[in-house]
């Protein structure tokens, strides 16, 4: 079943929305042209990411300062794993498979 999240003409460099995908809360980031959506809490030590930094693809988590890449959800510094799901799209919508 797909999942409208946003339209894609509503994107904007800066995004941070959190949202609720069944029981999983997500966050839908959208930085210099490029969409990420991930768990919306650091692996860390359960801190929400709404207010995360993005530079160069590398998310920075507003708790401790942690470092992950959104490419592939591996903290730069520690061992923990930031989940990332795929984006689809139907029409003008963006939004997730669940």
């Amino acid at each position: 079943m797909f999942h409208r999240l946003i339209r894609i003409i509503d994107l904007y460099d800066g995004l941070r929305m959190p949202v609720k995908v069944g029981r999983k809360e997500l966050l839908l980031i959208h930085e210099d042209g490029r969409t990420w959506l991930m768990q919306r809490r650091c692996p860390h030590a359960d801190f929400p990411l709404d207010r995360c930094t993005v530079i160069n693809e590398q998310l920075r988590c507003p708790g401790h300062g942690l470092t992950f890449s959104l490419r592939s959800g591996r903290c730069q510094t520690a061992n923990y794993q930031l989940e990332s799901f795929r984006i689809d799209y139907e029409g003008q919508w963006l939004g997730v498979e669940a």
